[in-house]
């Protein structure tokens, strides 16, 4: 008879006898490609100009959890988004230059990473659309504030699917 309790199995065996547990247990790496992603689930200017609703915390939902299943981890994003958010404690009227500058952040670290890119392509095709919503947008610190939570949504739903440190 064999003993159910888990810390006394060998190691690399779940309860069946069978494949390794930290193989059972680790999320598969989303096969879907970004274009088709980025088709399926339109980003919508009128977030970012008019505010949050729920498509938009669908879509961030959606976005994060991709996001986290193909290799984005915190510490990838993690100086873009506390730029942003020094921007919105300056406000975007005295942050423009540094707000401007985020765009080509977003492309170098994109350029930087080696192997699976998806997570990080997302990424900045998100960031790319929001931050053009912003500069057409006629109320530019309204907007920018969107665009705030509009990462925001996606970076807490990244983390509750399970984004690396």
């Amino acid at each position: 008879m064999q003993d159910s309790n888990p810390r006394k199995q060998s190691y690399g065996q779940n309860r069946a006898g069978g494949q390794r547990r930290d193989n059972f247990n680790q999320k598969q790496k989303d096969d879907y490609p970004v274009q088709k992603w980025i088709d399926e689930n339109q980003f919508q200017e009128e977030w970012i100009k008019n505010g949050t609703d729920s498509e938009m915390i669908k879509y961030a939902e959606k976005a994060g959890e991709y996001m986290a299943k193909n290799d984005l981890t915190n510490s990838k994003i993690r100086s873009i988004y506390g730029e942003m958010k020094r921007i919105q404690m300056v406000g975007i009227e005295k942050g423009k230059a540094s707000f401007l500058l985020l765009r080509p952040k977003v492309a170098y670290a994109l350029g930087r990473e080696k192997g699976n890119k998806k997570g990080l392509q997302l990424f900045k095709f998100i960031f790319d659309e929001a931050s053009k919503a912003v500069e057409m947008a006629s109320n530019e610190s309204k907007a920018f504030n969107n665009f705030c939570n509009l990462f925001e949504a996606i970076l807490a739903y990244h983390k509750a699917h399970g984004e690396k440190d």
